[in-house]
């Protein structure tokens, strides 16, 4: 159980063909055809296991999934793929476009700094100074990816295996 996350910025063709296939094929689809070319190019972002620390963070320290912002910025979102095993979330063009809104005028570093330690969900492994540490690292990432996925016109896709 790796529970890495990642960020992927899709052209709408391939946000097509996932929503074309059955749910239990595309988790796969993303890994081995949406990972395979993007991992590691500017339509990337990862999140490695800081993700988690950063939902609960935009949610005041309280775990929320809704798709509407900031909620959506990291895990929240269409869910395109809701199994025990993994999740993909889809925000739209527009969804992004009031992502880059939101993260441009709050500063993220900011909002994990106040709600880190907010945190009282008992199944958050990761609540210590290193914890801390670990999601502002792999936070600094996320507006630029964002701003770039606006500007190309791109879906964003959140995936994580649990």
């Amino acid at each position: 159980m790796s529970r890495l996350g990642m960020l992927y910025a899709l052209e709408d063709s391939w946000v097509e063909k996932l929503r074309a296939m059955p749910e239990e094929e595309r988790y796969d689809y993303m890994l081995n055809e949406i990972e395979e070319e993007l991992f590691g190019t500017p339509q990337s972002c990862e999140l490695d296991k800081a993700w988690e620390g950063l939902q609960y963070c935009l949610g005041g320290g309280v775990w929320r999934e809704e798709n509407e912002v900031p909620f959506n910025v990291i895990y929240g979102g269409e869910f395109l793929v809701d199994e025990d095993d993994d999740a993909v979330t889809l925000k739209t063009q527009e969804d992004v476009e009031k992502i880059v809104a939101f993260l441009r005028e709050n500063d993220l570093e900011k909002l994990i700094r106040e709600n880190f330690w907010k945190i009282e969900d008992e199944s958050f492994r990761y609540k210590d100074e290193d914890g801390l540490e670990h999601t502002l690292g792999w936070s600094e990432e996320i507006l630029s990816f964002y701003e770039t996925a606006l500007k190309n016109r791109h879906q964003v896709i959140f995936t994580v295996d649990f």
